[in-house]
């Protein structure tokens, strides 16, 4: 588990590399506040101050890394040894999928996996809710709160609607309730639950994940009304509503533009070979 001044740490890092360098780093909050393997985040300090950091995110079997260096300390090939602690972390654990990822924008991180062996796999456009642009919907799907009984329904949608292998769906779905129960939704129509959704607040701002409508559903109008009536109830408490969508995938794209939502930044993905 990260302590407090970790935690203070990396976000003060976060903040200063986004800021000179124009980017946003998805560094996977709601997985660092609740860190239960210590083998999963590799920190460099200078004396006091932290200079480095790289943190591995684990789904199932697939496991993402982010990472950045404080700009006063690049070129000096910190990030490559933070990096291959990385990896040596992963060597005693199965690993199906393993993948790098960096904001669009970012031309340090192009310019570090340029020098491995990872190839481009796919991006991953992260929007924003403009209040003058949403739709609203009058009908009204109801929402309720997700229970363990929910579990196997969840990983049903996370197969059929995102391509997930089911045993990183399931493993992911299990620790999420164990870790933040309390923000996922599932979303019942005709009193049959045919969808689900994950709210998570922070810093007040509001970030919706896992948006997803069972297959036989879909092309009803529902994912624009649930989408509205979640916006709506977020709205009276933030602004700042935000939502990621992979970049091939042009039926939600257009779900969420319709709904008041812009592309503000990319993260690209590169698949690593282990």
């Amino acid at each position: 588990m990260l302590t407090t001044k970790q935690l203070q740490d990396i976000k003060d890092l976060q903040t200063l590399c986004e800021t000179q360098d124009g980017i946003n780093l998805k560094l996977n909050w709601d997985m660092l506040e609740n860190r239960q393997n210590m083998k999963d985040d590799f920190l460099q300090y200078v004396g006091n101050q932290l200079i480095g950091f790289i943190g591995l995110y684990g789904f199932g079997d697939t496991y993402e890394l982010c990472g950045m260096i404080h700009p006063a300390f690049r070129r000096q090939h910190l990030f490559h040894g933070l990096f291959q602690e990385a990896i040596e972390s992963l060597r005693d654990r199965t690993v199906r999928k393993f993948l790098l990822n960096t904001p669009g924008s970012s031309s340090s991180g192009k310019a570090f996996l340029s020098q491995t062996e990872a190839t481009y796999d796919f991006t991953e456009y992260e929007m924003k809710w403009n209040k003058d642009r949403l739709i609203t919907e009058s009908q009204k799907i109801q929402l309720r709160v997700a229970s363990e009984k929910d579990i196997e329904t969840i990983i049903d949608l996370d197969e059929k609607c995102f391509q997930v292998v089911r045993t990183d769906a399931e493993s992911y779905t299990k620790r999420l309730f164990k870790e933040a129960g309390e923000g996922n939704l599932m979303i019942v129509f005709e009193e049959k639950t045919i969808g689900k959704i994950r709210i998570q607040r922070v810093d007040n701002q509001s970030f919706i994940y896992g948006f997803a409508i069972h297959p036989s559903y879909q092309g009803k109008g529902i994912g624009r009304k649930v989408l509205s009536q979640v916006v709506m109830q977020e709205s009276m408490w933030t602004s700042d509503i935000y939502l990621d969508v992979a970049a091939t995938n042009r039926k939600a794209l257009k779900l969420y533009e319709s709904s008041g939502f812009q592309t503000f930044y990319s993260q690209d993905y590169y698949l690593y070979p282990m």
